[in-house]
């Protein structure tokens, strides 16, 4: 299998190559058609606009100026009458003597079709130098009428020389540009392809599960933009793989506890208490309590998986914001007495808000508990509506030990449980990333603030129905 890099290398050099064969089709092989057609072109237009000096009756200018042409230019030109009688001539040796063929059936032809109101020309080769040579033949107006006809010889040797002359500087010129066109485009396929090819090596690695590989690149290009999204994939994949950890690590836990809770229970409940009516009751009251936690940490689970894959489904209604704070807290009363933790309830206004009445409660439920598990004995939870112009903000706060700063960018990650030193350590790590996926889904602005060992407040904004 071919490389990117020799392909991007082989195209180069291709178009490198159709470049130089166009160069030399167009500057060796037509140059001399193409060169021989403006040289005859731009005589023609020469002589006649001196011919026109007959028709003004100036025949000192026009010698003079068919003179001048003729030296300048190498060649031979006679003018001759509808006769054919020679009229004027000018060259060195006149056209006669540059060309002994002049007097053959090239030259009548052409003579001919000039003394019919036509333009012509041919090419002739001298019979014993083999020098080439065009003989032209224009029609010659004057008053209006033909009078005569104007043939025009010239050599075509400069245009021999100078298609030599661009040979030989089109083969020094496409050697370098060969030698140039190599490095370059080696250099420029090398460019490009090294960054994929780490990029390749890195993908590779993090198909094996390194998910650490990154790739250094300061490119600014698509090149450099795709570098970028590698980095960054592999830096949610780490993140994916380390949530993964901590999904096993803490279910495993969490439901360890419990079911070896249950388990021992149950067998003390069966050899040994299950005829003493108090201790039964009191183990099976732990056996219930502990499968009710393991339903809470299956149900919370499955709530977020439900959440993440879309399948959720608000149902917005007007809600009076005052009594759905109030019925949450109020469920509250029998834990804050057994716990000791006092619970406050404040309102500002009573504001109507446009929100799913069940998920804004799951929103409170678990922020109250995520306060009562961080709260110790004899602290306070605050539970407020604040009225504001366009939305009312419900804040939580606890007198908890507060969360450090370098954790608070992760408490709303899945799994993830803050260090914080409290009597009642305990929850799934599930909980914040639930609420924050149905603040989202409400579209819904959310937050918290915590002061280290005074208070942790979590916020969030819901929009005032709208009247």
């Amino acid at each position: 299998m071919k490389s990117i890099r020799f392909k991007l290398w082989a195209g180069m050099m291709t178009l490198v190559l159709v470049v130089l064969i166009l160069l030399w089709l167009f500057q060796i092989v037509f140059l001399e058609n193409f060169y021989t057609q403006m040289r005859i072109d731009d005589l023609k237009d020469k002589a006649m606009s001196i011919t026109k000096l007959l028709d003004e009756n100036k025949p000192k200018e026009f010698q003079n100026k068919m003179d001048a042409l003729a030296y300048e230019n190498n060649m031979s030109i006679e003018l001759l009458d509808t006769k054919g009688s020679s009229m004027y001539l000018a060259g060195s040796s006149g056209v006669g003597a540059q060309m002994p063929m002049m007097r053959n059936d090239s030259r009548d032809q052409i003579y001919k079709t000039a003394l019919a109101g036509e333009e012509a020309a041919v090419s002739l080769t001298h019979p014993r130098f083999g020098n080439k040579f065009i003989l032209i033949g224009l029609p010659i107006n004057t008053g209006g009428k033909l009078s005569g006809v104007l043939m025009i010889n010239f050599p075509m040797a400069p245009v021999e020389d100078t298609a030599a002359i661009l040979q030989r500087q089109l083969l020094y010129i496409s050697l370098i540009l060969l030698a140039a066109a190599l490095l370059i485009s080696f250099l420029l396929a090398r460019s490009f392809t090294r960054p994929i090819v780490d990029i390749k090596k890195a993908a590779e690695k993090m198909a094996a599960g390194d998910f650490s590989a990154r790739i250094i690149n300061s490119r600014q290009d698509e090149i450099g933009q795709l570098t970028q999204t590698i980095n960054y994939l592999g830096q949610q994949l780490s993140q994916i793989d380390q949530l993964r950890k901590d999904l096993i690590a803490n279910v495993s836990h969490e439901l360890r506890t419990p079911l070896s809770l249950i388990r021992g229970y149950a067998e003390t409940l069966r050899d040994v208490t299950g005829n003493t009516p108090d201790k039964r009751e009191k183990q099976l009251g732990i056996i219930i309590e502990e499968t009710e936690r393991l339903s809470r940490v299956v149900d919370d689970i499955l709530h977020l998986s439900q959440l993440q894959s879309g399948n959720i489904e608000l149902n917005l209604n007007c809600l009076g914001i005052n009594d759905l704070v109030d019925n949450v807290v109020k469920r509250y009363e029998l834990l804050s007495r057994q716990t000791g933790v006092a619970v406050i309830l404040e309102h500002s206004g009573k504001a109507e808000v446009e929100a799913d009445g069940a998920r804004v409660e799951q929103v409170l439920y678990n922020l109250i508990n995520n306060a009562f598990n961080h709260t110790p004995a004899g602290g306070t939870i605050t539970v407020r509506n604040i009225d504001l112009s366009e939305k009312v903000r419900i804040e939580v706060s606890d007198t908890g030990s507060g969360i450090p700063e370098e954790e608070i960018t992760h408490i709303w990650d899945r799994y993830y449980k803050a260090e914080r030193t409290a009597a009642n350590k305990v929850g799934t790590g599930l909980g914040l990333a639930i609420v924050k996926a149905l603040l989202e889904a409400h579209g819904a602005a959310y937050g918290v603030e915590s002061s280290k060992d005074v208070m942790t407040t979590f916020w969030f904004e819901l929009k005032k129905h709208a009247l």
